[in-house]
């Protein structure tokens, strides 16, 4: 029996180490290398803030002034019936202040050295320009001084450029680029004007002012940066040059001072101001990319993978769901009409008594107004309640333009519009990743920061009415306030899903917008000089209804609605 299990062991021993000896004539097999990192690549949508100062181009503002023809001051005022001479003038400008903004755009390098993109971008400003001239003037009336003080101001602008980039293989992550394209912006120019007789010691003066939105273009260059160790963002410095055309302020023809003789001069004068100007900005970017197809799991394929049952659905479905759009704001109506509505002057009552404009129901005869359309960024918010039905708030601040036309033919206001709303969404989700939706809901509008332009325009007396031969009245807008309005709303759209969390929408929508504007109007007639000021309170029914055509790029929180949630 010992025998017996000597032997066992024994054989045991020689087994073990055969087979030790056999396992290390075997080949060794390695684990494969970890993959390379991924190459940097410009490709993608990028957004980001950025903040500057704009400076002046070295440009100047021209301008004069001249005497309506046919209106010469009679003997009682200057001792004769001679006619002041006018007068031209140019004027120094310089532009400068503070920007700062936000820009989105996207890039595709197509090789180591190109980057082709777009860029949109809007930004807030506060630059402005001051310039003043004088002019003096010896005629038959003896010395004046004739003078302008000018005052421009851009409050926002934005541009829409195409971008132009190269890179070196050795430094793919910093970029040169060159880009230009289309610019616009809020432009506020004002203009005093006023002459001065020394030896009558009476000056007369006018007022001239220009508020729009103003078109023009913008080109520059710069440099873009990306830290290698936060791949997904980048530093830029920018320098862009912005033209945005002329603008004229052209004065309200006024009398002199309250209480003179007929006759007191009355000129017309106008200043014609360049908008352009520098800007130099740094700005910071967060770059992604939705259309990026996401990395295979297995290392480079060496080894076959062996699939086991799916695992079971987790849904990751978060409920919500954001979009960035920029929006077209076009009005269906947009045009107002005019109500008196109240006495004015003593002597006038309303302007409807006297002068044959209005009719028994309180219509200014032949005065309209119409409003402008806009271009506008957007930011829209859903909460899904199920898979097809949502919540979604509607968010944008839009400028308005409100034109008077017919006999209130001037350029009336301006003013800032938040129209927030409400809106309940009926998603249909089985076309895969087309997804259209239809909404209805409730629309607030407030507006602010209204302010109307200092235009002119003249009121013709109706023929056969009591002051007819008055030759009407020239007038302008003292003020302008416009309340709060309520609407519905109705949607329809789609959202187009390249991923689970990216996509890209179309939307429709109609707003109920029928605002009541109130203003002042301030008026005199030349031919009778003795009314004074006239002061004629109206309103304007504004049913502005405007159509919104918006699109964008939609982000989905969490996991994909592809999958069905109940």
């Amino acid at each position: 029996m010992k025998n017996f299990v000597r032997g066992t062991l024994a054989a045991l021993v020689v087994g073990s180490v055969g087979v030790a000896a056999q396992a290390a004539d075997l080949p060794s097999y390695k684990a494969p290398p970890p993959p390379l990192p991924p190459v940097f690549t410009w490709t993608g949508l990028y957004g980001g803030v950025n903040i500057g100062y704009a400076f002046g181009a070295s440009s100047s503002e021209t301008g004069g002034l001249g005497y309506l023809s046919g209106v010469t001051p009679i003997g009682q005022t200057f001792g004769g019936p001679v006619a002041p001479l006018g007068s031209a003038w140019t004027t120094g400008q310089n532009l400068q202040g503070v920007v700062g903004g936000g820009q989105l755009g996207y890039n595709y390098q197509f090789n180591p050295w190109l980057v082709l993109g777009a860029e949109a971008d809007i930004q807030a400003a506060d630059i402005g320009s001051h310039g003043n001239a004088v002019v003096g003037i010896v005629d038959g009336l003896g010395p004046h001084v004739q003078s302008v003080n000018s005052t421009k101001k851009v409050d926002w602008f934005g541009t829409v450029r195409g971008r132009v980039g190269f890179t070196l293989p050795s430094m793919p992550n910093l970029m040169v680029y060159g880009t230009g394209g289309f610019a616009y912006g809020q432009v506020v120019h004002n203009a005093g004007f006023a002459d001065n007789f020394l030896t009558q010691g009476i000056s007369s003066v006018g007022h001239g002012y220009y508020d729009n939105t103003k078109v023009g273009w913008a080109a520059g260059g710069g440099l873009e940066w990306s830290p290698s160790m936060f791949p997904a963002w980048s530093l830029k410095a920018e320098y862009l040059y912005v033209d945005l055309g002329s603008t004229n302020a052209n004065s309200v023809p006024l009398n002199a001072l309250p209480g003179l003789a007929a006759g007191v001069p009355i000129f017309a004068a106008t200043q014609s101001s360049p908008t352009r100007f520098h800007t130099v900005r740094a700005g910071l970017n967060w770059h992604f990319d939705p259309f990026a197809v996401a990395a295979p799991s297995s290392a480079g394929g060496a080894l076959p993978s062996v699939k086991g049952p799916p695992p079971a659905f987790v849904d990751s479905y978060q409920p919500f769901q954001v979009r960035l759009k920029i929006g077209g704001v076009i009005p269906l109506n947009g045009h107002g009409t005019v109500y008196d509505s109240g006495a004015g002057h003593p002597l006038l009552g309303s302007i409807g008594v006297g002068t044959g404009l209005t009719g028994a129901n309180g219509v200014i005869a032949g005065a309209s107004t119409n409003t402008s359309s806009a271009i506008i960024p957007m930011i829209d918010v859903a909460y899904y309640l199920t898979k097809n039905w949502a919540i979604e708030a509607i968010c944008c601040i839009a400028p308005a333009h409100i034109q008077g036309t017919g006999t209130i033919a001037s350029d009336f206001a301006r003013t800032w519009v938040f129209p927030p709303s409400i809106m309940a969404q009926y998603h249909f989700t089985n076309f895969g990743a087309f997804q259209p939706y239809v909404g209805v809901g409730v629309n607030f509008t407030t507006f602010w920061n209204t302010r109307v332009n200092n235009d002119t325009w003249s009121i013709p007396f109706a023929p056969g009415s009591p002051l007819a031969g008055a030759q009407g009245v020239l007038s302008t807008f003292q003020y302008a306030t416009v309340a709060p309005s309520w609407g519905v709303v109705g949607q329809a759209g789609f959202d187009y899903m390249l991923n689970d969390h990216w996509g890209v929408n179309l939307d429709f929508k109609y707003v109920g917008l029928h605002p009541m504007v109130h203003s002042t109007v301030v008026s005199f007639a030349p031919a009778v000089p003795a009314l004074g000021a006239i002061f004629i309170p109206v309103k304007v029914s504004l049913p502005i209804n405007p159509i919104v055509i918006s699109a964008g790029l939609t982000y989905r929180f969490g996991g994909s609605l592809l999958s069905p949630l109940f």
